[in-house]
């Protein structure tokens, strides 16, 4: 009897202990993705390893506007959509704000999840961010 107890014990810790292991990694894994509330993500080029096209978007949650940094972009000719979490897609504009940033506008749009679609046509890239407003 005091055998299976001891089991039982043994079987108590294990599963906290790995439900306190997992939440450990979860917040390294989300510490380093998230810094200041920026969303950041590369390509990695297959022959030489190279990140690229490593795009950030911030603030979020977003009030006015989003600003967009690409940084070592092998985009030629990169243009923005931005959808609505059911799919609508909604005009925008982004304003340059300098040679890999770039400002858009939103406001007069409903506090809400939005997707921020990034394509290029001529390289094939096509990545999508997801973004509050608040």
């Amino acid at each position: 009897m005091a055998f299976y107890l001891l089991i039982l014990k043994f079987m108590f810790f294990m599963k906290y202990f790995f439900l306190f292991f997992g939440m450990i990694q979860t917040s390294f894994i989300m510490a380093q993705n998230t810094i200041n509330g920026a969303q950041m993500e590369g390509q990695i080029l297959p022959n030489n390893f190279e990140a690229v096209n490593i795009i950030g978007i911030y603030p979020n949650p977003a009030t006015e506007y989003i600003m967009v940094e690409i940084k070592q972009s092998e985009l030629q000719n990169a243009h923005f959509v931005l959808t609505s979490m059911i799919g609508n897609e909604i005009e925008i504009t982004p304003e340059a704000m300098g040679e890999d940033k770039f400002r858009i506008g939103l406001v007069g749009y409903p506090a809400g999840f939005y997707f921020l679609i990034i394509e290029d046509d001529p390289s094939q890239f096509k990545k999508a961010f997801r973004f509050l407003i608040k």
